[in-house]
């Protein structure tokens, strides 16, 4: 399989909720770059963050993240900017983009920043397409043989997700996943 030049980076995020709007944000940030078919462990990020406010019991049992964790993390601005370092001349691959991307532009918003102008493809969208059915990342990854398991945690999640493209990409092609290229550029609220 011939690779394009593209920095492709598979990104996942923890939060304390579901509901930005309500007041959940971001507690775990991970980026995972892709180069040629292959992840470039040295570019890897990976950072708690704290949101200063609190994270429901709930979350935490699924995260296995506290507050005492999060306490001295970076704060929304930090890794603000280091999500938009990462953004510059790559493609950002999610699982299921709308969610991690609506977070983006709550936090960009709560510290008076621009959204996030984010060129992304959504290997939800992909599977969607291929199974005519949207398909969990983890049964994706079982599926596909991938060693790496989704323990929702962001560092994990971002592993699965960059091999799960990895495999999309080897199996279909550049022209065929360029068609769920996509452009982020915030939304309305």
């Amino acid at each position: 399989m011939t690779w394009d030049n593209n920095v492709y980076c598979a990104v996942d995020i923890e939060t304390t909720g579901i509901d930005p709007s309500a007041g959940d944000r971001i507690i775990e940030i991970a980026i995972v770059p892709i180069y040629k078919g292959k992840i470039v462990k040295d570019w890897v990020y990976s950072s708690l963050v704290n949101p200063k406010v609190s994270i429901q019991t709930y979350a935490q049992s699924i995260h296995k993240i506290s507050i005492r964790d999060i306490e001295s993390a970076p704060g929304l601005e930090d890794i603000l900017s280091v999500i938009r370092k990462y953004s510059q001349d790559t493609i950002f691959v999610f699982h299921n983009a709308r969610f991690d991307l609506t977070f983006f532009d709550y936090a960009a918003k709560e510290i008076g920043q621009l959204p996030l102008e984010i060129s992304y493809i959504d290997t939800l969208e992909i599977s969607k397409v291929i199974y005519g059915k949207k398909r969990k990342l983890e049964s994706l990854a079982i599926e596909m043989n991938i060693p790496h398991r989704v323990t929702h945690r962001a560092y994990d999640d971002a592993f699965v997700t960059a091999n799960v493209f990895i495999k999309f990409f080897e199996r279909y092609g550049w022209e065929m996943i360029h068609e769920f290229l996509r452009r982020w550029i915030g939304r309305e609220y």
